[in-house]
């Protein structure tokens, strides 16, 4: 998540269900609580692009890892990967595998760029929560995940968009929230781009509304650095267009 998006902050700040820590945006359709809401965000993530127990599962950005101990209880994979950056979130996840008994192999500590180590056609799902738009090159990273997809393969990330061209001017504005220049596009651009490389959209849902509406609800409860963050945010929905998008393609 954008305001600690590399420290185990979310454990305390949030209310969590243990062992699924997270550190999503949360899905608020019938929540109130980030306990429930910050869990029903990777189950709607998981159903949305139909995963299938025992399937060969990749996620780029696992964050604290409670996405990855969620799947690994509820859809028994076969292969179960994660690529997450060093530090205070992957130290946790590391102990919260163990004291779970959730096997991750490998788990690498790194930028999304250690995905180039993977073999061709080795995965049926990469997932990226909240992670992908942060990414530097994010067309290579569409690239590799392609390469690295079996055929018939999903890619599904969730991404910030801009509603309209002349917004993406402003793309400085974003810097705070760790979104680099070139990631804020179009959904017809992001589309066009994902295609280009022969990937094929099979959902587009706009999740602004249960996802960043409803965490900018619930940021009123928080702390005061979390409402401001909240307040920004909802300035940006409501200025700059901005909205949020979860896509699954398939190669």
């Amino acid at each position: 998540m954008t305001p600690f998006p590399f420290s185990k902050s979310p454990v305390s700040v949030f209310p969590q269900s243990p062992p699924y820590f997270v550190s999503n945006f949360g899905f608020w359709t019938g929540d109130t609580s980030y306990k429930t809401a910050g869990i029903r965000f990777i189950s709607e993530f998981a159903k949305g692009c139909d995963l299938k127990p025992k399937s060969k599962i990749l996620e780029v950005g696992s964050g604290l890892g409670g996405s990855l101990v969620y799947w690994s209880k509820e859809y028994n994979p076969k292969v179960l990967s994660a690529i997450n950056l060093p530090g205070e979130q992957s130290e946790f996840a590391e102990q919260l595998f163990v004291s779970t008994n959730t096997n991750v192999k490998p788990f690498l500590q790194g930028s999304w760029e250690e995905i180039k180590g993977f073999q061709d056609s080795s995965y049926q799902y990469i997932f990226s929560l909240d992670a992908a738009y942060h990414f530097e090159n994010l067309n290579k990273f569409y690239q590799e995940s392609y390469r690295v997809l079996e055929p018939g393969g999903k890619l599904v990330f969730t991404h910030f968009q801009v509603k309209n061209k002349t917004m993406k001017i402003f793309w400085w504005l974003y810097l705070p929230f760790l979104i680099p220049k070139g990631n804020l596009k179009l959904v017809k651009e992001t589309v066009q781009e994902l295609e280009s490389i022969g990937f094929k959209q099979i959902k587009n849902e706009d999740w602004t509304s249960p996802v960043l509406l409803g965490f900018i609800d619930y940021s009123k409860t928080l702390p005061t650095s979390l409402k401001t963050f909240g307040k920004i945010l909802n300035w940006f929905v409501k200025n700059l267009n901005l909205s949020y998008h979860y896509y699954v393609f398939e190669k």
